[in-house]
């Protein structure tokens, strides 16, 4: 049996989780771990050494590991655990890379917003880390929501988001009415009732978010109201970036945080190991 403890990274946001042994896991650690989650939406496991198969076992202490959404066709990784764990990372072989989400930037945003069923969390696993940038920032979209003033949130209080993402492109947001045979696009509440806590969050991101509608609702005041949203997402308080270390464990909640990747130097290797925990339907937290 481990005896973990939790240490609060920015005030009740994200959590270095000390005392857990791999090689020592009960199951006492698994609801301990899980409520966890809920309260710091980000839990940072430093200095581990796993394989492929305990990777997903560690997952299995969140829920049941998720199928990838991208297709196989269109994937770049030929292990045999490459349904359920990918490579994010810049290294290529013969000028074709050897995993996805390669290069640079990323802007903030939900992982699975743009499937009808999103993922309860996400885990990246540091195998190889650059020497400056590749930062992964977090935002806590719960406190995102407590700051938003009484008019904001009677304007976005029943609103439905659209979510689309496009693996070939992950500069900048698809355009609204754009198609592709690679695009996923889903609706969510742009207010969810987060599935484990009850907690209202901020369901809505700048990279994938692509249009506001409800009823009543128009559509110019729908964009402008996006785009002011994003500046508070974007503009947070409740916010902290974790510089990686090889062998550090990153675990985050999808329905209570988005994240955005820093830009690192195209000449240094950077390689994660990525899988994904399964979701569920998000319900609307008002009514």
């Amino acid at each position: 049996m481990n005896s973990e403890s939790f240490k609060p990274i920015a005030q009740d946001f994200g959590a270095v989780v000390e005392g857990f042994d791999v090689n020592n896991v009960t199951a006492s650690d698994k609801p301990l771990l899980n409520e966890a989650l809920d309260r710091f939406g980000v839990l940072v496991f430093p200095g581990l050494d796993l394989s492929e198969s305990q990777q997903l076992d560690m997952a299995r202490l969140f829920g049941e590991p998720s199928k990838r959404s991208r297709p196989s066709s269109d994937r770049a990784e030929r292990s045999p655990y490459a349904d359920y764990m990918g490579l994010v990372t810049n290294v290529r072989q013969d000028g074709v890379p050897i995993g996805s989400l390669p290069d640079g930037e990323m802007w903030l945003h939900h992982d699975g917003c743009f499937i009808d069923e999103p993922y309860r969390a996400t885990i990246l696993y540091a195998l190889e880390v650059t020497t400056v940038g590749g930062e992964t920032r977090f935002v806590d979209m719960r406190a995102v929501f407590r700051s938003l003033p009484e008019d904001l949130v009677s304007r976005v209080r029943h609103l439905i988001g659209t979510h689309s993402f496009d693996y070939r492109n992950i500069a900048g947001r698809p355009n609204l009415g754009a198609s592709s045979e690679l695009a996923k696009s889903a609706k969510h509440p742009g207010v969810i009732r987060h599935p484990n806590s009850a907690e209202p969050a901020l369901y809505l991101n700048p990279l994938c978010t692509i249009g506001l509608e409800g009823e009543g609702s128009d559509f110019s005041a729908n964009e402008e109201l996006l785009d002011h949203l994003f500046s508070v997402i974007d503009q947070s308080a409740a916010t902290f970036s974790h510089r990686w270390t090889k062998g550090d464990l990153v675990i985050w909640d999808n329905w209570s945080t988005c994240h955005a990747r820093n830009d690192f130097p195209a000449g240094e290797t950077r390689m994660l190991r990525r899988n994904i925990i399964k979701g569920q339907k998000l319900d609307a937290y008002f009514k």
